[in-house]
């Protein structure tokens, strides 16, 4: 283990309440104005990421029909999320698999409705036993895939973050300040942070994420914070191939060490939770009583 991690893990165990279970988790949603920009990717290589650094993560595959993170990480689970989900299904346990550094997995069903329109005709049995896993972990990553769909409001407004990650080609940021669109429009809006992938240098990531962060402001109203950028790495490719995470198989190469310094962030960034109800708590209340458009 290296010496950076182990100097993090001081840092963390000296803050008091950073890592109090009694906090609750940090839940923070992963997107995407289009596909192919590393959303999936980027979730799980942080999470492990910050299992390095000795957090607890709980990541949900809620990117029903393109699950991927099972093929990512080089696992094969015998039950996902839509076989819990199916009235009467199996219990909750039986979907999540444990992968690197400790990260809990709850594999994404194939083929079927997203996470937010199973979860509105599921029973109080699943939404307590993701309450459950929930309150066992320092962060709560929920990879929801692209952000144009009307469901991903719906988990939006009961994370505490949303991280939408772009990548410099125009026609993602174009893609990225549409999915940014939904949000102006909702009646409560998340914390909003943004994300570069594949930037060719440190210097292109900073400076798409400034454009997009001031022309959101500026178009769409919208305050969108930047949490940072991933540099290309051609390691990442063959890690995918290899269904390995890019940080195990090239633990020294650019996008590992941009996903660690992402990982850093979020660590620093993280206080004690004070009377906010979790995710899942606050996605069944919303559902009970209506809150949310349908």
């Amino acid at each position: 283990m290296s010496d950076q991690a182990e100097a993090l893990r001081e840092l963390v165990r000296a803050r008091p309440g950073t890592v109090d279970a009694r906090a609750g988790a940090r839940s923070i949603l992963f997107t995407s104005g289009k596909g192919g920009v590393g959303t999936s990717n980027l979730a799980l290589n942080l999470a492990i990421a910050l299992g390095d650094y000795g957090q607890r993560v709980v990541l949900v595959d809620a990117d029903f029909g393109l699950a991927n993170l099972d093929l990512l990480c080089g696992i094969s689970p015998s039950c996902d999320l839509g076989d819990v989900l199916v009235d009467g299904g199996r219990p909750l346990a039986d979907a999540v698999v444990t992968g690197p550094n400790d990260v809990r997995i709850v594999a994404g069903a194939h083929g079927m409705r997203n996470l937010a329109d199973s979860l509105d005709a599921g029973t109080d049995r699943i939404a307590l036993e993701l309450e459950a896993l929930e309150s066992e972990c320092d962060f709560l990553f929920i990879d929801a895939g692209s952000g144009l769909g009307t469901s991903i409001a719906k988990l939006a407004a009961a994370a505490e973050q949303v991280v939408l990650v772009t990548t410099p080609e125009p026609t993602s940021v174009a893609d990225a300040h549409a999915a940014l669109g939904r949000f102006r429009r909702g009646s409560e809006t998340p914390r909003l942070r943004a994300v570069v992938t594949q930037a060719a240098s440190a210097a292109e990531g900073k400076d798409c994420l400034t454009r997009l962060c001031a022309t959101s402001r500026q178009f769409l109203g919208l305050v969108v914070t930047p949490l940072g950028s991933v540099r290309f790495d051609p390691a990442v490719r063959q890690a995918v191939r290899h269904r390995r995470p890019f940080v195990c198989e090239s633990p020294h190469g650019p996008a590992a060490r941009g996903v660690r310094r992402l990982a850093r962030t979020l660590i620093e960034e993280r206080q004690p939770r004070v009377g906010r109800p979790g995710f899942f708590s606050t996605l069944a209340a919303r559902w009970s009583l209506g809150k949310v458009a349908r």
